[in-house]
């Protein structure tokens, strides 16, 4: 499609018209900004004891298909950076949510002790909403993650507690939400440990970052926070944002946690009932982050905790032997047209990866 004359004069008056509505909302929450200053993370005392550190995360559900078609299947694996594996589970995709959630919350000991503590039946979990029901598979494993971190959350001694994504959740109905807040806050309050969230981006971050680069406010390169209010947040938020409010159980922060160039600002949830200890929770963060790798200025224990959750190419090739086996018990011929179904697409993978460096 061509770009006449005509087309690039119209997409010019178009787009001057809708800069005119968005320009003095960024100017607004560029004053607004303005009135708060990052605060300097200061260091860990040398010589003193640090609190210890543990994250937890569940598999991406990116990475943990099965290629076994035309059976549907995936793996949910939580783990923490210490190396635990709390869950590591098959998933049967092609039954209805009602079922999945039965099977599993019926089945599972440890999801059937999660909801008895938390005074829900699992039938609490059912999907009220279109985008509820089409996120099925990503609420259990976000469900077996809140699990495993509540389960840490009842263990001394005092640690801090980091969550793979903010304190926040569009997947689980208020109700459950609520009861998981009022036990995290009880158990974090009874053992002393800090709870955190740190995600690697969102959407308002990423909304308030120009404005804040516009301010300087990390323009020192220290490691340093801004507290974001709620109010301010909820004005950058896009108008299909709902962490806020029954749905957050944490206070976001414009993180950055190392020094020096090509360090990112991290959007990270600090536990609502804790906000007298916000720096120390920052400090440990920092001090996380410091030798992280390979993500720079990303605490290190979360990078632990991911490497325990992937799934490894040799681990996924032993899972489809463990299927390929059960099914030919069941029936060797579907044994057999499922392995040519894997076996071609892995040829076709291949193919397309020789095409891709024969281009370059």
């Amino acid at each position: 499609m061509s770009f006449t004359a005509d087309r690039v004069m119209h997409l010019q008056r178009s787009l001057q018209l809708a800069l005119n509505q968005e320009w003095p909302q960024l100017q607004q929450t560029q004053r607004k900004l303005a009135q708060f200053k990052a605060r300097v993370i200061q260091p860990l005392q040398s010589g003193g004891r640090a609190m210890p550190i543990i994250a937890t995360v569940a598999t991406d559900g990116g990475e943990n298909h099965l290629n076994l078609e035309p059976i549907r299947l995936q793996v949910v694996r939580v783990a923490d950076s210490s190396g635990e594996i709390h869950f590591e589970d098959f998933v049967a995709r092609s039954l209805p949510p009602e079922e999945v959630l039965r099977l599993f919350f019926s089945a599972d000991h440890r999801l059937k002790k999660f909801l008895d503590y938390l005074q829900v039946d699992w039938r609490q979990l059912l999907p009220r909403s279109d985008f509820q029901l089409g996120q099925l598979l990503s609420m259990l494993r976000e469900s077996m993650e809140w699990a495993a971190l509540l389960k840490l959350a009842g263990q001394p001694p005092a640690k801090l507690l980091i969550r793979d994504g903010l304190l926040r959740s569009m997947l689980l109905t208020e109700e459950v939400f609520q009861r998981l807040s009022e036990k995290f806050e009880w158990l974090t309050t009874q053992y002393g440990h800090l709870l955190v969230g740190v995600a690697k981006r969102s959407r308002v971050i990423n909304y308030l970052s120009v404005a804040v680069g516009l301010n300087e406010s990390f323009a020192d390169g220290q490691p340093s926070y801004l507290p974001v209010p709620v109010e301010l947040e909820s004005e950058a938020a896009p108008s299909q944002y709902r962490w806020i409010g029954s749905r957050a159980m944490g206070c976001l922060h414009i993180v950055r946690l190392d020094c020096g160039e090509g360090v990112p600002l991290l959007p990270v949830d600090v536990a609502a009932w804790q906000g007298d200890r916000v720096e120390e929770a920052m400090a440990l963060l920092h001090d996380s982050a410091r030798a992280s790798f390979p993500l720079r200025g990303y605490p290190q224990a979360l990078i632990q905790a991911h490497q325990h959750a992937r799934l490894g190419g040799l681990e996924v090739e032993m899972l489809e032997r463990l299927l390929l086996e059960q099914v030919t018990e069941r029936d060797p011929e579907v044994a057999r047209q499922a392995r040519q179904l894997m076996l071609l697409g892995r040829k076709l993978a291949t193919d397309s990866e020789d095409e891709q460096r024969a281009a370059i």
